[in-house]
């Protein structure tokens, strides 16, 4: 089983050396890329918080029995 959350904290940890590096170039076109892959990285993080999310909902949805109030 694909461990999403696991795979969200490495995006967000790419996406951090990415700004780091932008921050640190000295070139505004790396600058620039640099901050376009974090923003890319970022996405994909939520992507896969979005998608645990849902996995999650889902799962309970299925195991737990509906509650009249």
């Amino acid at each position: 089983m694909v461990d999403h959350l696991a795979w969200a904290r490495r995006y967000r940890g790419r996406a951090a050396r990415c700004i780091v590096a932008a921050q640190s170039s000295s070139s505004s076109k790396y600058s620039a890329c640099y901050r376009q892959l974090a923003e890319y990285y970022g996405e994909l993080a939520r992507l896969e918080e979005d998608f645990q999310a849902r996995e999650t909902a889902r799962v309970c949805e299925r195991t737990m029995p509906a509650v009249a109030y």
